[in-house]
């Protein structure tokens, strides 16, 4: 599954429901904070959350896909590179206004023109 994308080549901002239904995964939710401090392998993701790497890779997929996680490499000393995921979800706020839920998804490093420029797509 491609995730839709900006005109800049970022991840659309997810809809409600899949944010809502990745934290109401376990193991999403599990790769999302242990992610939160450190980049992490699919292998160190594996054993710190206790869950198979397969499982690791299909939930990354999906937090990728939401713009929830994104993929980095981490050169090694050997010469060969890993590739790590870190949590880019910073804050998630939700309001109930007249009669509707929003949601706002605030990232890890979204500075005021970031914020801005969704703001203004948004009109």
């Amino acid at each position: 599954m491609t995730p839709a994308r900006d005109d800049t080549g970022v991840p659309a901002d997810p809809t409600l429901e899949t944010v809502v239904a990745l934290l109401d995964d376990d193991h999403a939710r599990a790769i999302l904070t242990a992610t939160s401090d450190d980049a992490l392998s699919a292998k160190e993701l594996s054993e710190r959350c206790d869950i198979s790497q397969a499982t690791v890779y299909r939930r990354v997929d999906r937090l990728t896909d939401a713009g929830l996680v994104t993929e980095r490499t981490r050169p090694r000393a050997d010469g060969h590179h890993d590739t790590v995921y870190a949590a880019t979800l910073d804050e998630l706020t939700v309001r109930l206004r007249d009669g509707e839920l929003e949601f706002e998804l605030d990232r890890v490093g979204d500075d005021v023109a970031d914020r801005l420029t969704r703001l203004w797509e948004e009109f």
